[in-house]
This record gives C-alpha cells, structure tokens and sequence, in this order.
C-alpha cells in the first residue's frame, strides 16, 4: 500500500508517510480503539486498519477536519475552503 495516508480518529486526522507512523500512531490503542480507525488513500479510498472497504467520509467532514488539522499546524486563511475532494485534502495536508 502506497504512501502516504491520512488516518481518521476520534473527529481529528493524522498524516502518515510510512508504515511505522501507522504502528506509532497505534500504540498503546487496544483492539476496539483501532476498529475506530479509518484510513484514507491518496486515490480516495476509505479502509479500515485491515484493509476492509469502509464509510467514506462526506466532503463537508473531510473538509472541516483539513481545516482543524492545518489550524493545528499554523495555517491560516483557511475560512475560504469551503469543499474538498480527497485529492484536494492530500494537496493541502501532505506535504513533500
């Protein structure tokens, strides 16, 4: 599986560029907090931690969730991206 991914828990979103961001990221969850999370490709797929194909996100909550994440990290001018597509989310969170 390519990288990077973006990992969806808990209404927040973390950037992962390879597989042990994934296991740091994990750490310390037991088996029912990890069935909470989801993950999102760079070609716009959702899936589950073991890969199974699951809910994807509307664009408003992929959108509000970029928003707080590039808040976090300092961003501003963020008022207006008003949709996006999972693309556009990669485009603005993953930085090369």
């Amino acid at each position: 599986m390519p990288y990077p991914k973006i990992i969806i828990y808990n209404e927040e979103l973390e950037v992962v560029t390879q597989p042990s961001d994934v296991d740091d990221f994990l750490y310390g969850m037991n088996k029912d907090t990890q069935a909470q999370v989801t993950m999102l490709d760079n070609d716009g797929s959702y899936h589950t931690l073991d890969g199974e194909p699951c809910q994807a996100l509307c664009s408003e909550q992929l959108t509000h969730y970029v928003k707080q994440y590039l808040a976090n990290e300092g961003h501003c001018c963020l008022s207006k991206i008003e949709q996006l597509t999972a693309q556009q989310a990669f485009n603005l969170v993953v930085i090369d």
